[in-house]
């Protein structure tokens, strides 16, 4: 069933369950703020166009993983970031490897950063330019 099949409003009496299922979820996925802050930015990073996506979600979660999803994806923003900020500042060596950093001196420098990131508004790039000049100052005390 296609998005002009189901349109926004009208008699759904006559439709299965599935298809006002599919309704439902159409309806969630195509929100203003679902659009802003999971389908696109998702769909950009997976170079996938939004279409693609949001019919990827429809087919692969229920009702209650959609409903959840919003609310995960904007508290996992957090901790994606310190992730990458993991990998692109090699903690991975400097701590697991090498132990010259602890795991809390660690997570003390990706929260700082994730910090300036996400409440400042300080871009990824930006961000990692200066944590790598904090990282380089910590290690050289």
């Amino acid at each position: 069933m296609s998005k002009e099949d189901t349109g926004k409003t009208g008699d759904i009496s006559h439709m299965d369950e599935d298809d006002v299922l599919r309704i439902m979820k159409m309806r969630i996925v195509e929100s203003y703020r679902w659009k802003l802050d999971i389908i696109k930015p998702i769909s950009k990073e997976l170079e996938i166009s939004e279409d693609q996506l949001e019919e990827i979600l429809i087919r692969r979660l229920d009702m209650a993983s959609l409903e959840a999803l919003h609310p995960r994806y904007e508290s996992s923003k957090h901790y994606c970031i310190k992730e990458k900020l993991h990998s692109d500042l090699r903690l991975c060596w400097l701590c697991d490897v090498m132990n010259i950093l602890s795991e809390e001196e660690a997570e003390e420098i990706k929260n700082k950063i994730a910090s300036e990131i996400l409440t400042k508004g300080k871009s990824y790039q930006k961000a990692m330019e200066d944590g790598r000049k904090d990282l380089l100052e910590y290690l050289m005390r």
